[in-house]
């Protein structure tokens, strides 16, 4: 979701000894009504969906519940009022609840006259705290804003402890404590290093954790993950993601080169190097921490984005199969660096996790119930019970197969309605699985859960190799291991996607096409030889159909991919707009295209084909 800030009025009645964004005076013509709704209805012309109305202080303005009215009307999906709160009652927050306000961000960045004392404002807490109280009742959400500067260092460790006690049941209310460390001030002497505020920022996450409030660093704010000892332990804090970085008033340094984040994180403020030298900086180098620093925008989002995902999956004996991919946990005991999942996520929970099983019947659309690792989940067995007996379709899992080694949570799952298993394995070997999967030992356990459910003759068995700069040449002898092993098998071929902002843009992870397509064209005919069935190539993790080997070019039988069920991730090259596969295919993920280019497709013709097959 874009986010746009849009300044109601730049007066306000506290007078923080951090803010730059104070004026002792109005001007006219930038406060009037028209060209404040001005100023909204541009933010929603240029593609915001949220409004943040902020100032100065908002609520000074008597119309403040007409201007939430006003960008709610124009197409805001959510209004978002940054305040002092100092001035709200109940029936001043009725009135911007009714006008669609979503939520608050309250600025509280200490306690007591200590605090009164940054803002300037005496008696200031005590009426922000009456007017935070005004927003719980009224049922909106609430962020607390606190900034780290020198006068708060002290207080930041207790505030959440304190905000707690002060607010008994009504804490629930406030979702996040978002972080800032200002690098400009009009005193000066208010800003403090990163490591300060490093250690700060740290303390006063602990002491959330303990009540139960999520803490988040502002996106606009340092310090950076490579600035704090220990960058895995404050993840959490952050989200990352390409195409957000490299701001014009930041610069990376030289030890940035270093870091797997350096195209997301701009590095550190110009501003803030012209008064302090560097932080020690840590760079990020270890895969897990880069993913867990790769959000969209909260935990919150990010987990309502991947829980439930729309699919379209061809089966032989099926075709088309539309279906709704349910994660129902996101970790996982392998740790694929092509895994397009956000393995470090807490799990959605029980009642989200059945609301979605419930929404995929609702919709016509079959259950795939997936992770992470699905097996993981100690009610994966009542989620499969609750899919069978709410959709008349089969019931699929996507697993690894590790703890599926135990034929009794095997046949559990099979009994309570699993009809299609999804298994990974991409590998015939130890040495290649587990090098893969970054996960020693789990690839004899797989091949152990395989041979459970190859028993399992009422389970479709799919097996999902998903093609890799180390596992190329080991095509052929996977289609021969599948063909002795578990003959009823159908082989899925994958292709290692860089789809999501968690898998690493880089062409020592991703191959060309060109690179796998010898060994894929011989791995399909020895199937075709050894009557085994492969496939896999027309969805989104497959390959453009121009590529397909000559042996299984009957794609013209495909239905068109409706439009815009890519969401995205791809593009038509100038080769597609030819093709006569054009509909059917996905064409080219703007991640392959920015890592090889397009030189590779070649648009395919109706009587070319039918001469080929």
């Amino acid at each position: 979701m874009r986010s746009d800030r849009v300044f109601t009025n730049l007066t306000c009645n506290q007078n923080c000894t951090y803010c730059t964004d104070r004026r002792p005076t109005e001007q006219r013509a930038f406060i009037l009504g028209g060209a404040v709704r001005a100023r909204i209805d541009a933010a929603l012309r240029g593609g915001a969906s949220e409004l943040v109305l902020t100032g100065g202080e908002p609520t000074l303005r008597a119309d403040l519940p007409a201007l939430v009215a006003h960008a709610r009307a124009g197409g805001a999906a959510a209004v978002v009022l940054e305040t002092n709160a100092t001035t709200l009652d109940a029936a001043h927050v009725t009135a911007l609840r009714d006008a669609g306000l979503a939520s608050a961000r309250v600025n509280l960045s200490g306690w007591g006259e200590a605090l009164d004392e940054v803002t300037r404002d005496p008696g200031g807490h005590a009426r922000t705290l009456a007017g935070l109280r005004a927003l719980l009742d009224a049922g909106l959400p609430v962020e607390i804003s606190v900034v780290v500067i020198r006068s708060t260092l002290t207080m930041l460790a207790d505030l959440p402890e304190r905000l707690a006690e002060a607010l008994g049941e009504q804490i629930s209310g406030v979702k996040t404590i978002v972080v800032r460390t200002p690098v400009a001030s009009p005193d000066v002497s208010e800003l403090v290093s990163y490591e300060e505020a490093a250690e700060a920022i740290s303390a006063l996450e602990a002491s959330a954790r303990r009540v139960g409030v999520a803490v988040k660093l502002g996106p606009d704010s340092g310090p950076p993950p490579c600035a704090f000892p220990h960058p895995n332990r404050v993840a959490h804090l952050f989200s990352m993601t390409p195409g957000t970085a490299l701001r014009s008033d930041h610069r990376q340094l030289e030890v940035c080169s270093q870091c797997q984040m350096k195209d997301r994180c701009s590095g550190i403020a110009v501003s803030y190097l012209a008064r302090h030298a560097p932080p020690p900086m840590r760079p990020i180098t270890e895969d897990r921490v880069r993913r867990r620093l790769s959000l969209i925008a909260t935990v919150e989002e990010q987990i309502a984005r991947e829980l439930s995902q729309p699919n379209r999956f061809e089966r032989p004996d099926t075709g088309v199969v539309e279906e709704h991919i349910i994660r129902v946990n996101f970790h996982c005991n392998q740790a694929c660096r092509f895994c397009f999942v956000s393995t470090h996520l807490p799990q959605a929970g029980d009642e989200a996790v059945r609301r979605a099983i419930l929404a995929a019947g609702e919709a016509g659309a079959r259950v795939m119930l997936s992770g992470g690792e699905p097996t993981l989940n100690a009610n994966l067995v009542e989620y499969v019970k609750l899919a069978k007996a709410s959709n008349p379709f089969p019931v699929g899992l996507q697993s690894n197969a590790i703890r599926l080694a135990d034929p009794a949570l095997t046949r559990a799952l099979v009994e309570a309605g699993i009809e299609e298993a999804f298994i990974s394995l991409h590998g015939t070997t130890a040495e290649i699985s587990d090098a893969i999967t970054e996960a020693p030992g789990t690839f004899a356990k797989s091949v152990i859960g395989i041979d459970n459910l190859h028993r399992e003759h009422a389970v479709f068995l799919i097996l999902n190799f998903v093609i890799h700069e180390k596992n190329i040449d080991d095509l052929v002898p996977y289609v021969r291991l599948v063909a002795s092993r578990w003959p009823r098998a159908y082989v899925n071929i994958s292709f290692v996607a860089p789809s999501s902002d968690v898998v690493p843009k880089e062409k020592a992870l991703v191959p060309r096409y060109a690179d796998a397509l010898p060994s894929l064209a011989v791995a399909v005919k020895e199937a075709k030889a050894l009557g085994l069935q492969i496939g896999g190539f027309e969805s989104m993790c497959g390959i453009p159909l121009c590529l397909v080997p000559t042996e299984l070019s009957s794609y013209f039988e495909l239905s068109d991919i409706p439009e815009g069920f890519d969401r995205g991730e791809f593009v038509k090259t100038p080769a597609c707009q030819s093709c006569e596969l054009r509909t059917k295919c996905y064409g080219l993920r703007r991640g392959y295209l920015a890592l090889h280019g397009d030189d590779e497709l070649r648009p395919v013709h109706a009587p070319e084909a039918i001469a080929t097959s």
